[in-house]
Parts: structure tokens; C-alpha cells; sequence
């Protein structure tokens, strides 16, 4: 058996147990011609991509070394972000190997990768501007310099050992990033099966969100690169959980968009508050004792300061950084998020590099089975004339007449669910945006560093809310409103 084929077969029941949480960052299968300034020329057409990725290609994804996709029409499950898509693999190095990846830079807002540990905590990344091109590659790479073209090569490595993320002093060699270590408490033990993830945002081409050339190719070679063991088979998708991308869609989330949750069962549920609470995300065990806070009604932010469970979860981005705010039903049926909006990349009057943010966004899910409903980008949120955003979730029949995009307002479906968590992302800032969520340390109240731009949420009555046709008018009434009547 080829070592291609061992590698595949080895990998194969590993990426079974992560599909599920293959739409982590994703609800698009499509490119977005409208998010952001047209395709570049210079990418790779449909018909060189087979050259692209190493001149093989595998029918329907089957024994590719991509070994599954996001995809939330079939597993929308793990928080996904409707502008991303990513794709999943595993590597068994060793300190005597590494992977080598070879791709292009693609026509897109971002790329990364990022490793993960067994709890599908994020141990190290690479981002776009940190991977330098090949000799051979289009001069410049587009993420890094102004006027660069998207279509040049490059080449990264994963290598065996602990990583510059979890460790500062670890020093990080050029376009590489590393297995990283598994944090059990105390103890930091060898992630000798790396489970690692390409990703893609606002994608402006490209048949499978791909910015239009292809999937990289994985290669297995000895750690100092001189003997190569193995190239993996290459596909334009992966066989899960999509058949390469020959199945039809299952049209689940628009059917469950379709049905009216019976506001009899307005349910408490355990990550509500009332008034709401905006959180930025640590951890999964961060986040287990604060909803044993609201469970209990104790304050459990000590308890949890004390125990050490690792940074991320959910497969998150190492690159970003997030705030969520928990509803329940029980409160009321109209939900209301309201912040100043942060400046991204490609926005019209924003100059290439001086952007707050690469991106940001906005999504509607559900705690428990971790389902978003809706996505907002950064360039599809309305903004009033003071530059806030004001986010709007209900349910169709109880969202107010005025609540539109030309009244400033981002309206988004609550969901069949009982409870509805808006995930806020704040990705790549720039140093110099003090506001950013990543500027948050735990104990640190959201308001104290980001200001204007922390998110605050409240509950509004029907009534209220039509007072005004203003979106920050409409917030101000709504929150006196709940302050009086809390």
C-alpha cells in the first residue's frame, strides 16, 4: 500500500469525528462577487487548477488528502460565519517530519491555517501577510503589500513541537506553524496527530468558496526537507460530507427558518440573562462556569479564572476574537444589539493596511446545538449616520415594520429555539485599534476597553420599538424602557 494511501486511511476516522464541526466558520458554498473589488485576472481559471494542484485530482473527493469541508446545508454545527469556508486534514508528524503545503494565494479577504489539539482548541496558526512567496511565485503577496496580485505560490509548513502561540518564547521559523502541545491542567503532552484547517474568507471566485485556485497540495517530507515520503492526491473538494460536491443541498436550515416557535414555550434557558450580558469568549471552561453562574445565580468568575482550560474551543480562529450575548424567549421577542462599527479591509475610503479590523461579523445561533440561523459581514451591515450598527432578532411575524436596512437596521431571524446567542468576530486588528476585542483581558469589563465599540444588548417592547424610525433613537427608547421595567 502506497504511503498516500496509509496516510488517508489513518486520517480518514479522525476527520469523521471533526466533520461535525466542519461549518465552524462557514454557511456559503458560492463565491460573492459582491464583497469586494472584482476578481483579479491573474487567478487561475477552473481549467488550470488540475495543473495547480499538482496534477491529480480525485473523482467525488475519494482519497483525497482534504479529507472533509465545511458545508452547513449537511452539518451546521460549531458557530459558522457565513463569509468562510474551510477545509480539514490531519498530519501524524513527528519529529522527523513535517508537511509541506503548497498552494496560491487566492482572491480573498483572508487565509489562514490553524492547527488543533483533541479538544479542538486552536495550538497554533499562520495568517495570509505571514507567508512569504516562492522564487517561482507572482511577485508580492496580496495580503501584505498594496497592489499585489492574487495567484502567486507559496509554501508552508506543519511541523512537530510546541508552538509560538502557546509559548512566546518558542521562536517561529518562516511560513511554518506548529503541532503545538494538548494542555491537561498542569500537564503539556505531544500533539502527534494534528488535526489542521485551511481557511478562506470572502472568497471573490472560485466554484467551492475557494478564491479561485484550488486546494493546496500536502506533501509529507523529512523535517529538514530533504526527502520527500509522500504526496497526498488532491481534489477540488473533499468526499465529506458532500460527495466532492455532487450532492444536492438538504434544504434543513430553510425549513427550520420556515417554522414559528410557539411562544407558550418561551423556556428559560441558561446562557440568558436578563438584562442581557455581552461576554468575550476565553474557553470552554470559561464558558461552562459562567453559565453555571447564571444557572446558580452565584458569581463564578473567580472559580473560573482559577482553572486552567486552555484558550479557543470550537474549533476557533486563532485569529479572531469573539463577544457573545445570550437571549431567551422568556424575556421577550424582540432582541437588540447595538455598537459602534469598526472599519475592514476594502471598505470604500479606507486605505490598504490602515483598516481597524480584516474582518468582522455578525451571526445569530443557537447555544445548544451550536446552529447559526443568519450571517451579516462586515460590508452587508447597515450603518446609521453616527457609524453604530443596530442588530434586530425576532421572529418574522414579531419583527417591527421598521425595522429595515434604510432605517439603519440589521434585522436577523431568531430561529425555531427557545434561546438565540449573537457571536460577534473581531479578526486581525490593527495594533493601533485599542478597541478591539482581542484588547480585552479576563475581569475586564467590555466598556472599560472597547467603548463606543463594545456590544450592548437589550430586550424591547413591541411598542416601544415603533416609536422612532432611527435605529439609535429606537435603542435608546428600548433600553430606557427595559432599565425602568427591569
Amino acid at each position: 500500500m502506497k504511503l498516500s494511501q496509509v496516510f488517508t486511511a489513518a486520517i480518514t476516522g479522525l476527520a469523521l469525528a471533526v466533520l461535525g464541526a466542519c461549518s465552524s466558520e462557514d454557511a456559503r458554498t458560492t463565491a460573492n462577487p459582491a464583497a469586494s473589488p472584482a476578481a483579479s485576472g491573474n487567478v487561475l481559471s477552473s481549467g488550470s487548477l488540475l495543473q495547480a494542484m499538482g496534477g491529480t485530482e480525485t473523482p467525488l473527493g475519494l482519497g483525497c488528502g482534504w479529507i472533509a469541508a465545511s458545508d452547513p446545508d449537511k452539518a451546521n454545527i460549531a458557530f459558522p460565519d457565513s463569509e468562510a469556508k474551510y477545509w480539514v486534514a490531519a498530519a501524524p508528524v513527528s519529529p522527523q517530519t513535517r508537511l509541506r503545503i503548497d498552494g496560491r494565494y487566492p482572491d480573498a479577504r483572508y487565509f489562514s491555517y490553524n492547527a488543533y489539539d483533541a479538544a479542538l482548541r486552536p495550538t497554533d496558526a499562520v495568517a495570509d501577510f505571514e507567508l512569504t512567496p516562492t522564487e517561482n511565485g507572482r511577485e508580492g503577496n496580496p495580503f501584505a503589500r498594496k497592489g499585489a496580485q492574487p495567484g502567486g505560490a507559496y509554501t508552508a509548513y506543519l511541523e512537530y513541537g510546541p508552538s509560538p502561540v502557546q509559548n512566546p518564547d518558542v521562536q517561529r521559523k518562516p511560513n511554518t506553524f506548529y503541532t503545538g502541545e494538548i494542555g491537561l491542567g498542569p500537564l503539556n503532552i505531544p500533539n502527534a496527530l494534528a488535526v489542521f484547517i485551511y481557511r478562506v474568507y470572502v472568497s471573490n471566485t472560485g466554484e467551492f468558496f475557494d478564491g479561485g485556485v484550488g486546494l493546496p497540495t500536502l506533501t509529507l517530507e523529512t523535517a529538514d526537507g530533504s526527502r520527500e515520503l509522500g504526496t497526498l492526491p488532491n481534489c477540488a473538494e473533499p468526499l465529506l460530507p458532500n460527495a466532492g460536491g455532487a450532492l444536492p443541498p438538504l434544504g434543513l436550515n430553510e425549513l427550520l427558518l420556515g417554522l414559528d416557535y410557539p411562544n407558550q414555550l418561551a423556556l428559560s434557558f441558561p446562557t440568558a440573562t436578563n438584562p442581557p450580558n455581552t461576554l468575550k469568549f476565553f474557553s470552554l471552561g470559561d464558558t461552562a462556569f459562567r453559565i453555571l453562574g447564571n444557572v446558580t445565580g452565584q458569581d463564578t468568575s473567580m472559580l473560573g479564572g482559577r482553572v486552567d482550560s486552555g484558550s479557543g474551543g470550537f474549533l476557533s480562529n486563532v485569529h479572531n476574537a469573539y463577544t457573545s450575548t445570550g437571549f431567551a424567549r422568556r424575556y421577550g421577542s424582540i432582541a437588540m444589539v447595538r455598537a459602534k462599527a469598526p472599519t475592514y479591509r476594502g471598505q470604500p475610503g479606507v486605505e490598504f493596511g490602515q483598516e481597524q479590523l480584516r474582518y468582522w461579523s455578525l451571526c445569530g445561533n443557537e447555544f445548544a446545538t451550536q446552529r447559526f440561523t443568519d450571517c451579516a459581514a462586515d460590508f452587508q451591515v447597515p450603518l446609521d449616520e453616527q457609524g453604530f450598527f443596530t442588530v434586530v432578532i425576532s421572529d418574522p411575524a414579531d419583527r417591527p415594520a421598521n425595522a429595515t436596512a434604510e432605517n439603519g437596521f440589521l434585522w436577523l431571524p431568531w430561529g425555531p429555539y427557545p434561546d438565540q446567542l449573537l457571536l460577534y468576530r473581531h479578526m486581525l486588528h490593527n495594533p493601533e485599534f485599542e478597541e478591539a476585542i482581542q484588547n480585552v483581558d479576563k475581569g475586564v469589563a467590555l466598556a472599560e476597553v472597547m467603548k463606543d465599540f463594545a456590544p450592548v444588548g437589550i430586550y424591547c417592547d413591541p411598542n416601544v420599538f415603533t416609536q422612532s424610525n432611527r435605529s439609535g433613537e429606537v435603542f435608546a427608547l428600548c433600553e430606557q424602557d427595559q432599565n425602568t421595567n427591569r
